[in-house]
């Protein structure tokens, strides 16, 4: 031991007991708060099994919690808060290892902080708190010293906020102090003063205070050991009680621990023969981890940096909504120790006796239905908050229990429930599409490797017929044996599921599976991500499993396979939009680039947010047929981008997208300078031409 250097209750003799009956106090209090916090709020919602399978998810948080916690990979997507709280979390897990290991050397394992491994932890405790008190100190910058700006107009500032940074920055000051005044008392030129450049924090301050007297400096040392320790379990006890920002030291990693490990994009379906009641309405409603996710919320704001709606002016902020949730179940609660979200991260909450009604009074219904559930929010949350199940379950109450559905939305589902498709006012039949291509179909008896799955706009819709058709042309093309189903296809149900007509969902979904396995299909093929999204992820809840690939997938496979020639028929400079349901809902980005690089003549470019970043075309989560009443349409933004790189043809992967986009273009009258077409239009255009002689 480095005595009077490292030692751990050097000149402190009832420091032993002093420690331990706070410590335990600070343990019971911890253990209360928890089991408080189960008893009182959590157990007032409703049940879900997010415990299974057990050691798959301990292995899933393990490798999440080395790349997300340890090496920051969600949160250093925004680089300036990112490094400070990477500081901030490596300063805090240095001093807490090096406690640990100032109480097992002191009683157990003397040796360890003998000679060399003794001015390693000494300088490692040092470095942590250094790190905590710079990460500290950009913050407070970023929080408080700074103009609200595009970059950070997220952050919101509350007395939590600041009452956090100060008890942080008490604990490792207080600790400096202390350590400064030991350091001082050190004799010049003895081995412990060498030594004592390997606590280079205490060592700095230890220069204000050479001139006092020894008896001075041990007085002063000891009240600040003493103020060391009282702050120290003082913040133990303030995370466990308080509802504060730090509590998600607590509630983060368990939140991460019971995230969905399932699809990213299914949703949780409705048991509707056993269910009380439909979607949600009231707090008490919601799932447990629906309200650990509530806990686990920093009011960081990235979600609402990424939610299109928001950056479309419209009435939606994902950080607000899961504030207003988090008020409310406070309000609803009687645990006894809270702190208040502030009003400027929640929505304005309307005066009224509880209970009181979640959809209207906490959350405003038009936000409700302004979400694209284009995922966001969920991609960039670093706590892994799911934001589109709760959106959705408050969808779900107003369709099925208070049968409100805007207006516009209301024709879509009666025409799935009467028509089997969303294509309402249509005029066209399933198979209209197929005209000149002979395409076979399955009650024909025709035997095939692979189902074209066409989708409601794939067979109904006239522009994107046309991607149906060159989709045909490149199976042809390839030599695959297919067919489709002809009149048989009905709706997958995926927009009612997303406006919250679950009960019609399910029901288009037993009816399509019963088809499928009735004609024995094995393996689907799909234009649209939607659908692809549904029949592969969502099906199987029903036990409706069937290899499902969207025609981005197949058509990158078979030009790897060499089953496709491509000429150079199209010329210039190409850029590529992510559709939601294929990228972030199901991470696809790399094979349609892979298809667009391989067209010859095509110089490929790519947007300032793509991939995981990209930006919604406004069309998912039934927003494709609800009216955008307010603020800017989410397609014009989106185009605004790919104007951006002065590309000629703007490729995407999805009906959808394609209309969104196109009518994007026609109202900024960009036709004359700009295409949109899906990935199979530009792949058929190129079988279709030959090379030039």
């Amino acid at each position: 031991m480095l005595d009077g250097l490292r030692e751990v209750f050097w000149e402190i003799p009832e420091g032993p007991w002093v420690v331990y009956l706070l410590a335990v106090v600070a343990t019971m209090i911890f253990v209360y708060a928890i089991v408080a916090r189960f008893w009182v709020v959590w157990r007032q919602s409703q049940p879900e099994d997010r415990f299974h399978p057990f050691w798959q998810r301990v292995g899933a948080f393990i490798k999440v919690g080395v790349v997300d916690g340890f090496l920051h990979k969600k949160i250093f997507r925004e680089p300036y808060p990112g490094i400070p709280h990477f500081l901030l979390f490596w300063g805090c897990v240095f001093l807490l290892l090096c406690a640990a290991i100032d109480f097992l050397s002191h009683y157990w394992f003397h040796s360890w902080l003998e000679g060399t491994s003794g001015l390693i932890h000494s300088l490692a405790s040092d470095a942590g708190g250094i790190l905590v008190i710079v990460g500290l100190i950009v913050l407070i910058i970023r929080r408080y010293a700074q103009k609200p700006g595009a970059f950070h107009e997220q952050l919101d500032r509350s007395r939590d906020d600041i009452i956090g940074i100060i008890i942080v920055l008490a604990v490792v000051i207080t600790g400096f102090l202390s350590e400064a005044f030991r350091l001082a008392t050190i004799e010049p030129g003895s081995q412990l003063a060498a030594w004592s450049i390997w606590s280079p924090g205490g060592l700095l301050l230890s220069k204000a205070f050479t001139g006092l007297s020894i008896a001075t400096l041990l007085t002063w040392y000891r009240i600040l050991w003493y103020i060391h320790v009282l702050v120290t379990v003082g913040v133990v006890i303030y995370i466990s009680l308080f509802y504060s920002k730090l509590s998600h030291i607590i509630a983060s990693p368990m939140n991460v621990f019971f995230r969905n490990l399932g699809p990213r994009g299914a949703l949780t379906p409705i048991n509707l023969e056993k269910a009380e009641f439909y979607g949600v309405n009231e707090i008490h409603n919601f799932t447990w981890k629906q309200l650990l996710d509530l806990d686990a919320c920093t009011r960081c704001g990235r979600c609402q940096e990424r939610c299109p709606a928001y950056l479309s002016s419209q009435p939606l902020s994902p950080k607000k909504l899961i504030q207003s949730l988090k008020a409310e179940t406070l309000q609803e609660s009687h645990y006894p120790f809270k702190t208040r979200v502030p009003a400027t991260a929640m929505f304005t909450m309307a005066e009224s006796d509880p209970p009181r009604s979640v959809i209207g009074d906490v959350i405003p219904e038009e936000a409700i239905w302004s979400c694209c559930t284009c995922g966001a929010c969920q991609e960039i949350c670093p706590v892994y908050i799911e934001h589109i199940d709760k959106i959705i379950d408050m969808r779900r109450n107003l369709v099925l229990e208070q049968a409100r559905v805007p207006e516009l939305a209301e024709p879509i589902l009666t025409s799935i429930e009467a028509r089997g498709h969303a294509c309402k006012g249509t005029t066209a039949t399933r198979t209209d599409w197929e005209e000149g291509l002979d395409i076979k179909h399955l009650s024909d008896g025709n035997k095939f490797d692979l189902l074209l799955w066409t989708g409601c706009q794939g067979s109904l819709e006239d522009r994107s017929m046309k991607i149906t058709r060159a989709m045909a042309k490149i199976l042809k093309a390839a030599g695959i044996s297919f067919a489709t189903l002809g009149s048989e296809e009905s709706c997958c149900g995926e927009p009612a599921r997303r406006m919250g007509n679950e009960y019609l969902f399910q029901m288009q979904a037993m009816k399509n599976i019963e088809t499928l396995k009735g004609y024995n299909v094995k393996k689907i093929v799909t234009i649209c991500p939607h659908c692809f999204n549904t029949i592969k992820n969502e099906y199987p809840q029903f036990e409706g499993d069937f290899e499902v690939l969207h025609h981005t997938q197949l058509i990158a496979q078979l030009i790897k396979e060499g089953r496709l020639k491509l000429n150079p028929s199209i010329t210039g400079k190409i850029t590529y939009h992510d559709p939601c349901y294929l990228g972030r809902h199901n991470g696809i980005y790399d094979s349609p680039r892979e298809i667009l690089k391989a067209i010859p003549g095509v110089s490929f470019v790519e947007m300032k947010r793509h991939g995981w970043n990209s930006f919604c075309c406004g069309g998912g989560g039934g927003r494709f047929w609800i009216e955008e009443t307010s603020g800017t349409r989410i397609s014009d933004v989106r185009i605004e981008d790919v104007v951006e790189t002065s590309a000629g043809i703007v490729a995407t992967a999805c009906p959808f997208c394609v209309q969104m986009l196109e009518d994007a273009i026609k109202g900024k009258g960009l036709d004359e300078s700009l295409q949109d077409l899906d990935i199979a239009e530009l792949v058929s255009m190129a079988l279709e031409s030959p090379a030039p002689e």
